[in-house]
């Protein structure tokens, strides 16, 4: 064997290794527990869901890049904050619907959604509190991810105009 066909194998070795590196720690959560992550990946795709024009906040990975922001944080009252909101929200979905967030239906979800937001300008509950906190989350994660720019919002980059197709001012 050739020196140059050890080291492209080196090479090849290693990116595969951190493409499945990358991929278990998409799978594994660094900061929430699986339960903990179900839970928030099922809320933040009640939040932004899929359509027919584009895959919502699960397929964007929003739930990771938020667990990845948490476990990477040294901001102890935002971890909390988390924990305790998500928490609150469990068990309110307990008990109006007998089950976990994950294990209940879209319309679950969303009637649980509808109730917590309807304070969203001024919220007093925990509940409330932690809505602004999940959905400012769940858009700015999903607008930063490739779904959100390329598929959603459809931004091409930075193109020449032939004309400008804005309004005169």
């Amino acid at each position: 064997m050739s020196e140059d066909f050890k080291r492209r194998d080196l090479f090849r070795l290693t990116a595969g290794g951190l493409l499945v590196a990358g991929l278990g720690a998409a799978e594994t959560p660094a900061f929430f527990t699986k339960e903990e992550f179900a839970a928030i990946d099922e809320l933040m795709e009640t939040i932004i869901p899929t359509d027919d024009h584009s895959p919502g906040a699960k397929a964007a990975g929003c739930a990771a890049y938020v667990d990845r922001q948490l476990a990477e944080s040294v901001d102890r009252d935002l971890k909390h904050k988390w924990r305790t909101g998500l928490k609150s929200l469990e068990s309110q979905c307990h008990a109006k619907f007998d089950k976990s967030i994950a294990d209940a239906t879209p319309d679950d979800r969303t009637a649980l959604l509808d109730e917590i937001s309807k304070n969203e300008d001024s919220p007093s509950t925990p509940e409330e509190k932690f809505f602004n906190t999940l959905k400012h989350a769940t858009a700015f994660a999903y607008y930063s991810s490739s779904i959100g720019i390329h598929k959603e919002i459809e931004y091409k980059g930075n193109v020449y105009l032939k004309e400008f197709a804005g309004t005169e001012v």
